[in-house]
């Protein structure tokens, strides 16, 4: 019999989890980002699968965490992933460092992977020494950009080593950045000119033994300005952004600047790289801070890993701040061992997906920690709340003469081994579901003896999960009355674009 449905209030809900991946060995997380389809994609390293001593392991998630495929990419020895992004034509890009293959000890490497994480294209560029990939965007052109470090082609230590790469992987051009001493970029941009803000660290100059360094350069690599940023002691930056009022925000760690021995140090500065303002954040222990989103409010969303508050020796913090630099929230996950977030992304839900490692859940030694939070931070059962102490800083700036050179780094196309590793996924904490009230005919669940009854004005698929966020029933509805069998149980259920949750007894 076919039910006549009224409007009825349909419950749309925002899938909250904490998730581990990985297997008997090391697993680590470097870094997250937000996919066309509401899902993620992350990058990092595995001693677990793959074809040498340490293998890329990239892994795209489904908006509710589910894993939809994983990857290794490598040789017979050391090679690492650092940085992803998802390129317009809906595949990824990613960067590392690789000891398999390349002209040195250490080259840059660059994998274009297709939507299914099947490769492309993979290149390296360096030298005969070391060379590491640590930032990677696509530009307005369709090519890409590379942030990192050489050994190999400025002064006898570390620069700033800036590749613009053409769609195919091809070396458009290359430069290094620095003084005498090391210096290291981290994160890059490009601006909202057609340019490139770079963020990283310098021993080369600056107040102290080291400084943030921050360069903003021109479309062809030149060089606009450079600002350093910095205390007596050890200041880095790991993360900028570009702000929607033109300037930029920029976090990382400071060492010995007021609370703790190592705090979360947050930057504004405007558009020519002058100070708007400076936080330092923290408690008594060791805090840092790795990775910087903007958020839709103006505010800003910061992750990094805390020994000041949580429940084990280092646990995931997540701050939310006002556009001010002032906290609205903060959280915390963790267990009894040490977990340590390295990325955050901005989700398509306005909420955010925070990634790094655990040693506390997982299968192995070290574990993939991949955290979905609401847009509020609340999760219930699962994160803590902290509150961290707030210090308006005045730090040291200069305007350095930086050293400025182009450089001609070798490149080769390696054949790497890709293997599809069967991973284990474990729930660090049960994912829950934010209920709120979406008004919209559709679909009706109730329950019923044994399962649950679906009416629904449209044909639609439909998967159905236990409250542990395993997938219990996939399948269709069929337009008009719908039995679906179950066991007793709280269950989640997406059909269409509609989501809910029905308790069968």
């Amino acid at each position: 019999m076919i039910h006549a449905l009224m409007v009825i209030n349909i419950l749309e809900g925002q899938f909250l989890f904490a998730k581990a991946f990985g297997g008997t060995g090391n697993d680590e997380a470097w870094f997250v980002s937000s996919t066309q389809d509401g899902g993620f994609i992350l990058a990092g390293e595995t001693e677990s699968f793959g074809a040498g001593n340490n293998d890329l392991l990239v892994i795209r998630l489904a908006s509710d965490g589910s894993l939809n495929w994983a990857r290794t990419y490598g040789g017979t020895t050391y090679d690492y992933a650092l940085s992803v992004t998802q390129s317009a034509d809906g595949g990824f890009a990613v960067a590392g460092v690789t000891s398999s293959f390349g002209a040195g000890n250490y080259d840059c490497l660059v994998l274009k992977l297709a939507s299914d994480g099947y490769l492309s294209w993979a290149r390296t560029y360096g030298g005969t020494g070391i060379d590491t990939a640590r930032s990677i965007i696509q530009t307005t052109d369709g090519g890409y950009a590379i942030a990192g470090w050489t050994w190999n082609f400025g002064a006898a230590s570390a620069d700033f080593l800036i590749l613009k790469l053409n769609q195919d992987g091809s070396l458009a051009w290359a430069k290094i950045f620095g003084g005498t001493k090391s210096d290291y970029a981290f994160s890059i941009i490009q601006t909202a000119d057609g340019g490139y803000a770079v963020a990283g660290w310098t021993y080369s100059f600056g107040a102290g033994q080291a400084d943030l360094l921050i360069l903003k350069l021109s479309q062809d690599g030149s060089l606009s300005w450079a600002r350093t940023f910095g205390g007596a002691n050890n200041d880095y930056s790991s993360s900028i952004i570009q702000t929607t009022d033109g300037g930029y925000a920029v976090v990382g760690s400071t060492y010995g600047s007021g609370i703790g021995n190592w705090d979360l140090l947050l930057l504004k500065i405007n558009s020519s790289g002058s100070v708007v303002w400076a936080k330092v954040l923290g408690g008594t222990n060791a805090d840092e801070a790795y990775s910087i989103t903007q958020t839709p409010d103006g505010g800003y969303a910061v992750v990094g890993h805390t020994m000041s508050f949580g429940s084990g020796s280092y646990d995931y913090m997540v701050l939310k701040l006002n556009p001010d630099g002032s906290i609205a929230w903060a959280r915390t996950l963790g267990g009894t061992g040490a977990e340590r977030a390295y990325s955050i992304a901005l989700a398509k839900d306005s909420g955010f997906a925070v990634a790094g490692y655990t040693n506390s859940f997982g299968a192995g030694n070290n574990d993939f920690l991949v955290l979905k939070l609401n847009p509020t931070g609340s999760y219930p059962g699962c994160v803590q709340e902290c509150s961290p102490n707030v210090m308006t800083v005045n730090l040291s700036t200069s305007s350095p003469s930086v050293t400025t050179a182009t450089c001609s780094p070798s490149t080769t196309l390696p054949t790497l081994t890709l293997t599809t590793p069967s991973i284990t996924i474990t729930d660090a904490c049960p994912p829950g579901i934010e209920e709120t009230v979406y008004i919209k005919p559709g679909i009706a669940c109730s329950p019923i003896p044994g399962g649950a009854l679906f009416l629904s004005l449209y044909d639609a698929s439909i998967k159905i999960y236990s409250a542990d966020g395993r997938l219990a029933y996939s399948g269709d509805l069929r337009k008009g009355e719908n039995r679906i069998g179950l066991e007793t149980g709280v269950y989640i259920w997406t059909a269409g674009n509609q989501r809910g949750k029905v308790a069968i007894r």
